[in-house]
């Protein structure tokens, strides 16, 4: 009995597995979004940069890869990475950074909304590229229009301070499946 016990735990869990059967149907690549990080940044809450309006070039790219906008599913982050312009920024004064993607013209972006995060729980040296982790969002309601509102939010580590201003750029990478 001990035996067949192992057996039949792996069979149901080879039986109760699908496979992800979506389907890549294009790229989003949202590039070149520039802002800077002043100098002097510290202190407990968050310092948030909002930039609306922003393009999301969802619909052209439906259109040049034919596929119609009502066979897609989900619009998932993939990638994202925030770079210093002069490559000599160093932003090991940062103990987490997260950003949100909601609807154009909102008030606000919530935490449901967040695409990308990143956390450091150590004092190692970041240097002057940042890469962000995905989250789990479907972002397809707010990506599939023309335009949206990106927030970033910069959390700075416990008596630290950001020592220049950092010219900064942000390139994401999102897919469309169905």
């Amino acid at each position: 009995m001990r035996r067949i016990f192992p057996i039949f735990l792996l069979l149901i869990l080879f039986t109760t597995c699908k496979k992800d059967k979506r389907e890549r149907l294009f790229e989003i690549q949202i590039p070149n979004i520039t802002f800077d990080i002043p100098a002097g940044l510290s202190g407990v809450l968050p310092r948030v940069f909002e930039l609306d309006n922003l393009t999301t070039g969802t619909i052209a790219l439906a259109k040049n890869a034919n596929v119609d906008t009502a066979l897609i599913t989900e619009i998932r982050p993939v990638a994202a990475t925030l770079s210093s312009i002069q490559g000599n920024g160093d932003y090991s004064f940062l103990r987490e950074v997260a950003i949100r993607v909601c609807r154009s013209k909102s008030q606000q972006c919530f935490s449901t909304d967040e695409a990308f995060n990143i956390v450091y729980n150590d004092d190692r040296r970041i240097g002057s590229r940042i890469n962000l982790n995905p989250s789990l969002p479907n972002l397809r309601r707010t990506l599939i229009r023309d335009r949206f509102k990106l927030e970033i939010l910069f959390y700075v580590k416990s008596g630290a301070v950001s020592p220049t201003a950092i010219s900064t750029r942000l390139d994401m990478v999102f897919e469309a499946v169905k």
